[in-house]
Order: C-alpha cells, then structure tokens, then sequence
C-alpha cells in the first residue's frame, strides 16, 4: 500500500477511537485517557504519512535539480 493510503487509513481509525473515548459513558476514567492518547499518536502518525514528499524516495533523487548552482568570482 501507498504510504499516503496507510496515513489516511489511520487518521480516520484514530478519529473514530477518539469519538468512541469521549462519548461513551460506560468506559471508566481510568480507560479514557489512554484511549485518547492512542488517538493522539494515531492522528499525528497519520498526518506524517500523508505529507510525506516524493523526494525522500531512493527512485525519485535524480529528478531533482540543486538550487545553488551560481558561481561568484573573487
């Protein structure tokens, strides 16, 4: 699967274990809290993935071009 699949995948899956912690009423406390924090890594993980660039890939390196190309004569 595509790195931005798994991200997206798993922003939606931490997103639902979040709305299951806080709504519910019959877990107890002591459950809420890592629950939530579950989610919370879940989340950020997820947006990681998602944003991860083309240009940390081993195949896509050639294609790009160095920005500090001038020369100055002194």
């Amino acid at each position: 699967m595509n790195k931005r699949y798994i991200g997206l995948t798993l922003i939606i899956a931490s997103a639902i274990i979040g709305i299951i912690a806080i709504g519910v009423d019959s877990l107890p406390e002591r459950a809420t809290l890592p629950l939530l924090a579950i989610s919370g890594i879940g989340f950020v993980s997820g947006i990681v993935l998602l944003n991860y660039k083309a240009k940390h890939s081993k195949r896509d390196k050639g294609n790009f071009k160095r920005t500090n190309t001038k020369t100055y004569d002194n």
